[in-house]
């Protein structure tokens, strides 16, 4: 496991550093303490996990670097570790494309796990984190991005085989992703799902007209 942090507090990165590496066949192959650097590194080696700090004392902010890996290395699985551990900052931050969410203060017991977790597709969120799961915008951030856009396919209406032919997939695949999505987002009918596509402007009603 190859794994990246950019953080602006030495003792912070060596802490994180040292409780990663307790793990066998873990390393630390890039330690950041700015965006700037930490552009610089991904692009000579890229890990296969990030943990990314939000505040950096020159200012420069740890999203936007989540938004550079998002956009240039879509592969690199993303956790942020921060002290602003509760919302918007975690709703923007999954956003934007994080699969993990620790709290500093928890992060000695939580890191291993949400590693664990992102590595395997899924997601992380400590349990001291306060996310607001019961909003649209933070049941989104869980879909996958297949399932982000056959979300509105589904909430029109459309049926599998129909979304399968839109979006160049199996039947089967899009029944999957039917089901994932009505789990994540706890519906049971396609008009409490498109209800949610409507209030997370998804789908617009001209649309619908």
């Amino acid at each position: 496991m190859r794994i990246g942090i950019i953080e602006d507090h030495q003792l912070v990165r060596d802490s994180f550093k040292k409780l990663l590496e307790l793990q066998n066949g873990w390393q630390v192959i890039i330690e950041a303490c700015s965006v700037t650097e930490a552009k610089l590194a991904v692009n000579l080696e890229q890990p296969n996990v990030f943990i990314v700090d939000i505040s950096m004392h020159d200012g420069e902010n740890g999203l936007a670097f989540l938004t550079y890996l998002n956009t240039h290395f879509p592969d690199i699985k993303t956790i942020v570790a921060s002290m602003y551990d509760y919302e918007p900052y975690v709703s923007n931050a999954l956003k934007l494309g994080a699969q993990g969410y620790v709290s500093k203060r928890s992060a000695s017991e939580a890191l291993i796990d949400a590693v664990n977790s992102v590595i395997k597709g899924g997601r992380y969120i400590s349990e001291d984190v306060k996310f607001n799961t019961t909003s649209p915008a933070s049941k989104l951030s869980f879909l996958t991005p297949r399932e982000k856009e056959a979300l509105p396919l589904f909430a029109k209406g459309l049926n599998a085989k129909q979304v399968a032919q839109q979006l160049d997939m199996m039947p089967k695949t899009a029944h999957v992703h039917k089901t994932n999505i009505y789990n994540k987002l706890e519906v049971t009918n396609s008009f409490e799902l498109l209800k949610i596509a409507i209030d997370s402007r998804m789908i617009t009603l001209d649309e619908l007209a």
